[in-house]
């Protein structure tokens, strides 16, 4: 009977395994490797002491036994990934205690920046929010394979996204011209820790009994939506009065600075003729119920700027919106058609993404390679905002207007 077990286990343990070799770290690969030798050990000592029965049908039971062992293991491991999310929930109460009231309003920057390299956790909490949202529908055995595609994909960017240390960097200087209004600033994630609700938690629990919250990225989309939710009961639980900034892509003064990049970039060349792509990074069709104004939000910056190139001399038939991923059109089409209205030099400029992302550091050079255009049309890529002093600015500017809300 314990041959049975043995097949069995081992057969669970490596195909359990298998997944934990496609999704794990690099650096934590040995352990599924060891668990899938280990998994074959037990296996293949159990299978050989049955064979070794000569009973025909024992051997035919045991190869069942083998591959529904696999099979299974290998289905738990991938049911299981969309859930390997570790949250630690803090109770304000305790940390309430002797906390005195601070006379400054905090600050809060809320980004959605990918984590800075890949982690099982990071990528289950965006696939969690995908497949519970309904914007993705994806086979459980398929599972392992995404987490393999997000693993490769950092990999192919050096192992490391630099988009939180960018975030970070904006919000020091934020911080630095607002020393005089905010008593203490910090930023919180979308996917990862200190989540928003988690930040309001632990300034509530500094003595701040009002916050401001300047969302750096997709406003009003479903995923700071929900962020913004949490942190509001939050608030409530604790007695902390909550304040959102105003979005920052209604600024003009931003929309000015991307025109000027484009122009800058455009240098020589007639602007009359020039195509440019303002790129969004897009964002599911089935979240499009469930935002609150992010499209609306998005495109009234798109335009904005539309408007300031034709302004300044570029023609409104070769300036197109595009997404990088999710909504249509995409980059490749837009490309296709700018070069088919004669456009002989492309800009690309990513117009809503205020830090790198995964997809515009390697997607976009693909979408253009993808286009197959003539060896006539130069294309050019801007970088996404970054620390550009513009954003600084216009997040400061976000902020002050909140924190003046609060003093009224």
């Amino acid at each position: 009977m314990h041959h049975w077990l043995g097949l069995l286990a081992g057969s669970i343990t490596i195909g359990a395994c298998l997944v934990g070799t496609l999704v794990a770290p690099r650096r934590s690969q040995l352990i599924p490797l060891i668990g899938v030798a280990a998994g074959a050990y037990l296996m293949i000592r159990s299978f050989s002491a049955i064979v070794l029965t000569g009973d025909a049908e024992a051997i035919g039971l045991a190869i069942f036994f083998v591959a529904a062992g696999l099979a299974g293991g290998y289905w738990c491991a991938a049911a299981a990934l969309p859930h390997a999310v570790v949250d630690s929930p803090r109770q304000a109460a305790a940390h309430m205690q002797g906390s005195q009231p601070r006379d400054k309003p905090a600050l809060v920057i809320l980004s959605c920046a990918e984590a800075p390299r890949y982690r099982i956790a990071s990528t289950a909490r965006v696939i969690e929010r995908l497949v519970s949202s309904g914007a993705l529908q994806l086979p459980t055995s398929a599972m392992p394979f995404v987490f393999l595609s997000e693993k490769t994909r950092y990999r192919a960017l050096g192992g490391f996204n630099p988009a939180r240390a960018t975030v970070t960097g904006v919000a020091d200087q934020v911080a630095e011209v607002l020393s005089s209004r905010v008593g203490q600033t910090t930023v919180a994630w979308c996917d990862g820790s200190p989540s928003l609700g988690s930040a309001v938690r632990d300034l509530a629990a500094a003595g701040h009994r009002e916050v401001v919250v300047v969302t750096l990225g997709p406003d009003d989309s479903f995923a700071t939506m929900d962020a913004r939710r949490t942190a509001q009961s939050v608030a409530d639980e604790t007695g902390v009065r909550l304040s959102v900034a105003p979005s920052i892509w209604r600024s003009d003064d931003l929309a000015a600075r991307l025109v000027d990049r484009i122009i800058e970039t455009a240098h020589g060349q007639e602007l009359g003729s020039v195509g440019v792509v303002l790129v969004g990074e897009g964002q599911p069709t089935a979240w499009s119920s469930l935002e609150c104004g992010w499209t609306e939000v998005e495109n009234y910056f798109t335009q904005r700027v539309r408007m300031m190139l034709v302004e300044r001399g570029f023609a409104e038939s070769t300036i197109r919106a595009s997404w990088i991923e999710w909504q249509t059109p995409d980059v490749t089409e837009t490309v296709r058609h700018l070069a088919a209205l004669g456009c002989q030099h492309v800009i690309i400029a990513p117009a809503t993404l205020p830090h790198l992302t995964l997809a515009s550091a390697l997607d976009l050079k693909h979408a253009v390679e993808s286009a197959r255009l003539d060896d006539t049309v130069r294309v050019v890529t801007l970088s996404p905002w970054g620390d550009d002093p513009a954003i600084v600015g216009t997040v400061t500017q976000a902020a002050d207007a909140a924190l003046d809300l609060l003093s009224d």
